[in-house]
């Protein structure tokens, strides 16, 4: 395989599987994060609120063991609580930061530092006294929660009035567990994320293996026939073309049948050029044993008469004889001047049947003062002939105006070339001697000097239909038929 393809055939299913999961990853990591960042936010919220609920609900149980001083009932309560889930340690403060209990009957009397954490997040600068919550750096998910124990009046008995609070309650909560089903809800949205781009990427590169990178491949063999000369090469297409592949697969086609079509019609040009070339050697080579040897030989006995009259110094019959040679010199002169007329008008292959016709007409009548009066029907000039026909079809027109020249006398020739009832009629007509057809048809057998054999032969070899009519001194017409395609039109 080509390089080129190669590197399609590895890299084009995988950039665009890429290209769309990785943007799948963002965005489902992205809702995943999000997600767990709401839930967390939610979860802490609702935490918050049952702490604090909680904390106000072990407050009222302790005001009254509190204003009674019962030691011992406040222990109790304060181990019942301890015992909850996700309790970790109640203990009440005192306004100097000695603790005055424990849940875990431990650190009693000892005196906290408001400074150190777990104190500072709840100690606002402003002393304001409300129940806060704040995290615990240490121990790890623990989420504390300060109520403030104020001076009512039950306390009055106890305590000075002017101090507004007497301490503080604190409920360290575990939100470990929390975090722990977080974490674990985070794990599982992440390993379906990644599930779902490797599912994504497999079903992509799969799509586009399918849908475009094979199809791709397939052309490219049609392509490298294409690229070293073969315009026979075609690209695969559905039956029915549906996107935009068929579509650039289906014009490749179109254009490859077009250069098919060239390549064939240069190579028929060529074929018809060299088949020109040689049937013009074939009828200069005849017209020069035909015409030409003739004259000479009519030139050689007139110039040895004319030397015979002169040694007998009869001047008028030497004259004579001078002046049928000029005749016949002029004659020869313009035989081979339309012999490369003919060269000519075969070196010029493809120019059109039309432009053909006018170039000859008008050079002829250069040639021979013959005018020739050319028709050509629009319908007529507007077709597209193959070559070989268009070829066939001047030299039929050559060959008839040679003749007129030759052989007719005329004053006039005549040239139309019609389309009428689905054919292609061309027309060669003179005002000269004329002849007899049957006795034209009975010399051609023995080798007609009219060339009426060969203008048949050229007609029948494009499947056009010759016809002659002419009579003795009514003139010669010559009409090919041939019919025409709608395709030629």
């Amino acid at each position: 395989m080509p390089t080129s393809a190669l590197s399609l055939h590895r890299g084009l299913r995988a950039k665009i599987a890429l290209g769309v999961a990785l943007p799948i990853f963002v965005v489902l990591l992205s809702l995943s994060l999000f997600h767990t960042w709401r839930e967390r936010h939610l979860v802490e919220t609702q935490i918050e609120s049952a702490a604090l609920q909680m904390g106000e609900m072990t407050l009222g149980s302790l005001r009254h063991a509190m204003a009674t001083g019962d030691d011992a009932a406040l222990k109790q309560i304060l181990s019942d609580v301890s015992r909850l889930d996700n309790i970790r340690q109640v203990q009440i403060i005192g306004l100097d930061g000695r603790v005055k209990a424990n849940s875990l009957g431990r650190r009693v009397d000892e005196v906290q530092n408001l400074d150190q954490s777990g104190c500072v997040e709840c100690h606002p600068a402003s002393g304001e006294a409300t129940a806060r919550t704040a995290r615990l750096p240490y121990p790890s998910g623990t989420l504390r929660v300060s109520l403030p124990i104020r001076n009512e009046a039950d306390c009055a008995g106890c305590h000075a009035q002017p101090n507004a609070l007497l301490g503080t309650l604190l409920v360290d909560v575990s939100v470990a567990d929390v975090e722990k089903h977080l974490l674990d809800d985070l794990r599982v949205d992440l390993l379906l994320t990644g599930g779902i781009t490797i599912l994504a990427t497999l079903g992509i590169y799969v799509l586009i293996h399918r849908m475009v990178v094979r199809r791709i491949g397939a052309m490219q063999r049609p392509l490298d026939r294409f690229a070293r000369g073969s315009f026979g090469a075609r690209m695969p297409v559905s039956l029915n073309p549906s996107d935009e592949i068929d579509a650039l697969a289906d014009a490749f086609n179109h254009m490859a049948d077009e250069l098919q079509r060239h390549a064939r019609e240069q190579e028929e040009r060529g074929q018809v050029r060299q088949r020109a070339i040689v049937e013009e050697r074939e009828r200069i080579a005849r017209e020069l044993h035909d015409g030409m040897a003739q004259v000479l030989g009519y030139v050689s006995t007139k110039a040895m008469a004319a030397r015979l009259m002169l040694k007998k110094q009869r001047s008028y019959e030497a004259e004579q004889h001078l002046l049928q040679l000029e005749e016949a010199a002029q004659r020869l002169f313009v035989d081979v001047r339309e012999a490369i007329l003919g060269l000519k008008m075969a070196g010029q292959n493809g120019i059109g049947l039309s432009t053909a016709l006018r170039e000859y007409t008008t050079q002829y009548h250069r040639l021979t003062g013959i005018p020739v009066d050319l028709s050509i029907d629009p319908a007529a000039e507007s077709m597209s002939l193959p070559a070989e026909t268009e070829l066939q079809l001047v030299r039929i027109v050559q060959e008839a105006l040679a003749n007129v020249r030759k052989h007719a006398s005329a004053r006039r020739a005549a040239v139309g070339l019609h389309r009428k009832n689905g054919a292609l009629e061309l027309i060669v007509q003179d005002d000269g001697v004329g002849f007899d057809p049957d006795q034209a048809r009975s010399a051609a057998r023995s080798q007609s000097r009219f060339g009426l054999g060969t203008m048949r032969e050229r007609a029948d070899a494009i499947g056009a239909h010759f016809a002659l009519n002419s009579e003795p001194g009514a003139g010669t017409c010559i009409c090919v038929r041939l019919k025409v395609l709608d395709s030629e039109v």
